[in-house]
């Protein structure tokens, strides 16, 4: 009769269990859904009813920038770099003009700041001012926020598209808190043997839609439906041939918006434009330990502050300190030892296949 009753309990614990993991599980697939039952967490700004359809926030044919530089594109240029800044960023924005973006407007280079709008109007009569001294301002009309990144994506596409087909070869999109290399990415490019089909940077794999709703990465089912996103570049910066921007801006055109810039861009729409995004371990999105010998090898540094801008690119144009750097390093696999000090600095790193 106890061992009866020991099954019967034992039943009803199991059943119990089950059912708990099926309602887990229904809840987890309906997250994000009309009509689900549960409370629709929704992305700041883009709500489950806010169209996400591309053609209602960008123009094709036409300019709708607040500020646009007079001669965007008009001069031939090897590399056009698109600096996606904050309107507040200006010590940023000043520390580049200062130092790797020094060769701005080159035959070699040209860069320029994509911004969007602020409402603060002394802040944005600052941005006017700005653009007048320097005239490298790109000031689109939507409000600058995290979650409207893809929207200045998208916009830096349709520019680059309708006006730098002709007169360059290369986009650079880099973000204002990077050290960037510049010499070494334009004699990358160099290097190459076709001008075409390009799309690089740090490649990342396998990365599944966060669903904890505190996280500025969260994803709701309504905006993402998938399991797994595609293989993307990290937003931080990556580099592509005026041809697959081409083939983005089409594809954006006709893909609804989503507001994690980088999976968008070289995730979702390179994937519907066939366009494979490559690895390059030298593009860098962590924040590593300050070590100028790295910093001369890498193409892309992360989360530097306008003061560590600056005093890299003055440290690294000592020709005693690089000459050290040199030296120390010469009998070490330079591919090899950058990945070691980088792995150092994220305990978590698994090399995947993305690598």
């Amino acid at each position: 009769m106890k061992s009866k009753r020991k099954i019967f309990v034992y039943t009803i614990l199991i059943l119990s269990f089950i059912f708990y993991i099926i309602m887990c599980m229904q809840i987890s697939n309906t997250e994000g859904e009309p009509n689900s039952g549960h409370t629709i967490a929704s992305v700041e700004g883009w709500g489950y009813n806010t169209t996400r359809d591309t053609s209602q926030y960008i123009l094709n044919n036409n300019l709708s920038a607040h500020i646009f530089p007079e001669h965007f594109c008009d001069h031939d240029s090897f590399l056009l770099v698109m600096v996606c800044s904050g309107p507040s960023n200006v010590e940023a924005r000043n520390a580049i003009r200062e130092t790797w973006g020094d060769k701005r407007n080159s035959n070699n280079v040209s860069l320029f700041f994509l911004l969007g709008e602020t409402m603060n109007s002394s802040l944005q009569n600052d941005i006017v001012a700005e653009s007048n001294k320097y005239g490298d301002i790109i000031e689109e009309r939507f409000v600058d926020s995290y979650n409207n990144l893809t929207l200045k994506s998208i916009v830096m596409l349709k520019l680059v598209s309708n006006y730098c087909a002709n007169s360059t070869k290369y986009l650079l999109k880099i973000d204002d808190d990077m050290f960037v290399n510049m010499h070494l990415i334009v004699k990358m490019l160099m290097g190459r043997n076709s001008t075409t089909d390009l799309l690089m940077g740090k490649l990342i794999c396998g990365a599944r839609p966060i669903k904890d709703t505190s996280s500025k990465w969260y994803s709701p089912r309504y905006m993402y439906s998938g399991r797994v996103y595609p293989n993307y570049l990290s937003g931080t910066g990556y580099v592509m041939s005026v041809d697959v921007a081409e083939k983005l801006y089409k594809a954006a055109l006709q893909t609804p918006i989503f507001h994690l810039e980088d999976v968008y861009i070289t995730g979702i729409c390179a994937k519907k434009a066939r366009v494979r995004p490559h690895n390059n371990s030298l593009f860098t999105y962590q924040k590593l330990n300050y070590d100028l010998c790295l910093f001369m090898k890498l193409y892309t540094a992360h989360r530097f502050t306008p003061v560590d801008i600056r005093k890299t690119y003055n440290l690294l144009k000592d020709n005693n300190v690089t000459r050290e750097c040199l030296t120390q390093k010469n009998s070490f696999n330079v591919n090899h030892w950058i990945m070691n000090n980088i792995i150092k600095v994220n305990k978590t790193y698994r090399k995947s296949k993305c690598e």
